[in-house]
């Protein structure tokens, strides 16, 4: 997981960065355009390099409209304060929300969507989802408000990606929580647990998942906030 917080809310090399980077397609714009999108990351916060943080840079420049949770404390993690953040920032959402979530963050999403299944929550992008009840690392038990995991079907639309070498995910676990979410799956490759050390930079294939995810919205009904 990420060990450090994003200090700023733009990338330090923001303009090379989008002088130098393939701007996005027409047709991922236009899937995106009618959603609030909701960054959610997970312990530790996510920084300057993470693509959570590089996509939002990305998705301003093109006119979309994209926000981040801000917790109170992200090294020490508790259920109750990070659904209540969670739920304040969408309460300010007038349109259909999709979520973008990493590691904790993606618990966080799933604790969320069994909770309000009403929430304006359209669909939720689950990347790399912190498996706290088997995984070995020594933060782990930093997560003990998160457990037991959820094992329901959400009730948006959802797409889990995971890492073949992911030291809080294995590949068996990514498809059994995924089974029971009722979420697509996308094997991310080699690629650690996809967060700030993990060099897929704006991370095509993230894109293409989450252009997928939105139009799988698109097609179903999404829900207003009341």
């Amino acid at each position: 997981m990420p060990t450090s917080l994003r200090h700023s809310a733009v990338h330090p090399h923001a303009a090379d960065f989008l002088a130098t980077t393939p701007r996005l397609s027409p047709a991922l714009v236009r899937a995106l355009s009618p959603f609030d999108m909701l960054v959610v990351p997970g312990l530790f916060g996510s920084d300057e390099d993470h693509w959570q943080s590089i996509w939002e840079d990305v998705f301003r420049g093109h006119g979309l409209s994209i926000k981040r949770i801000e917790q109170e404390n992200w090294s020490h993690p508790t259920l109750s304060e990070w659904q209540a953040k969670l739920e304040q920032t969408l309460e300010a959402s007038r349109r259909p929300v999709l979520l973008i979530a990493h590691s904790l963050g993606a618990i966080l999403s799933v604790h969320h969507g069994l909770k309000h299944p009403a929430s304006p929550v359209a669909g939720a992008l689950l990347v790399a989802p912190a498996d706290g009840e088997q995984s070995g690392s020594p933060d782990a038990a930093r997560l003990a408000s998160f457990l037991p995991l959820p094992d329901k079907r959400l009730p948006f639309p959802s797409t889990v990606i995971f890492s073949q070498n992911d030291p809080w995910l294995t590949p068996t676990r990514a498809h059994q929580l995924a089974g029971k979410w009722g979420a697509s799956l996308l094997d991310a490759g080699y690629t650690g647990h996809i967060g700030n050390n993990s060099g897929v930079d704006y991370w095509p294939l993230g894109l293409n998942a989450l252009h997928s995810l939105a139009l799988t919205c698109h097609a179903g009904q999404m829900p207003a906030h009341a």
